[in-house]
């Protein structure tokens, strides 16, 4: 069933730790800690270090097993083990708790899954009294230890599966092929199109576009566009409307101002700043292409804010500018794009 290969992880710790009375002892490993995008990822395995099974001489760190034979033991171990679970914590998560404290909760939480409380933890590297369950962490353990070995292999597959999946939802950046790591491919695909909802807030390729330089000065044009959609925003909420969000950007494209009317339906709205109309109505500026990239960002902030059911439509307020710059009237265009499937 197995490619051969040299016996590396064993059960000296299993068979030690049985031995001095503990009976249910489960290894932990995590994958993930290193990519820019998804969640972090930790499985928990018990197994019974007293059978001869099959598959027990091929576990070794899922790192040095291709990607066949990850899959063949993974199918083994969900299968065989005594118990076996994964969990996970979000980019949110480990944007919020910093990708150590993101790894320690993937861990409890795969622990916590398990069918049987184990009664011991050997964990790879990570110390985790907050388990609260008598752990030992082990430098290297998923090449050493066969039931961290174990564990790393089942959160590997399983996020790779993941990863695959979200290749789906955010095409574009290939998270199918480099699963979210900052291979040349991702980062420049990450440059091209910026963050998606999956991308880690505080990794630093990530941050720098999230947040533009601050030192790096504005075009006039750009001070214009950020002052009309600024107006935009008051001249909504002068007229009723809660504003949501401003500047919404996802790998579809940006939206100016997000809006909900005393009606409750949400408005997408495009900002149009225009000196003369010698530059074009604002219906005008607002093609096929990029309607339809209006229509993809709406529907993406509607199902990160869980928003699915709610109407919604996409508005273009025109600014007629002055000569000092300044907004001086305000056009409103409701349901100016009609084009939303």
């Amino acid at each position: 069933m197995f490619l051969a290969g040299k016996l590396v992880a064993t059960f000296a710790e299993e068979t030690r730790l049985l031995r001095q009375g503990f009976h249910c002892i489960a290894g932990v490993d995590e994958v993930g800690r290193g990519p820019l995008a998804g969640p972090v990822l930790a499985g928990a395995v018990v197994l019974d270090a007293l059978a001869d099974l099959p598959f027990y001489p091929y576990l070794r760190d899922s790192k040095a097993l291709s990607a066949l034979q990850r899959e063949r033991l993974n199918e083994a171990i969900r299968r065989d083990a005594m118990a076996a679970a994964t969990g996970s914590a979000s980019p949110e998560e480990i944007a919020e708790l910093g990708i150590v404290g993101a790894t320690k909760q993937a861990m409890r939480r795969a622990v916590a899954a398990l069918a049987l409380r184990p009664d011991h933890l050997l964990i790879d590297a990570v110390p985790l009294p907050e388990a609260g369950v008598p752990f030992r962490a082990i430098i290297k353990g998923d090449a050493l230890c066969r039931s961290i070995a174990a564990a790393s292999i089942i959160a590997k597959v399983e996020r790779d599966h993941l990863m695959e999946s979200l290749d789906q939802q955010y095409p574009g950046y290939g998270f199918a092929q480099h699963k979210g790591y900052p291979t040349p491919e991702h980062l420049a695909c990450l440059a091209k199109l910026g963050p998606c909802l999956i991308h880690r807030r505080g990794f630093a390729p990530v941050d720098s576009l999230f947040e533009p330089n601050k030192n790096t000065k504005p075009t006039v044009e750009q001070e214009l566009g950020l002052s009309a959609e600024e107006a935009v925003a008051g001249f909504l909420e002068r007229r009723g409307y809660a504003v949501l969000a401003r500047n919404y950007r996802c790998p579809w494209g940006e939206v100016d101002v997000v809006a909900r009317d005393a009606t409750g339906v949400v408005a997408f709205v495009e900002v149009k700043a225009r000196r003369s109309l010698r530059m074009g109505t604002p219906t005008e500026a607002v093609t096929r292409q990029k309607a339809r990239r209006l229509v993809l960002t709406a529907q993406d902030f509607l199902q990160r804010y869980g928003l699915q059911q709610a109407e919604w439509r996409i508005d273009v307020v025109s600014v007629r500018l002055g000569h000092d710059g300044k907004p001086v009237a305000f056009e409103h265009l409701v349901n100016a794009v009609e084009e939303q499937g």
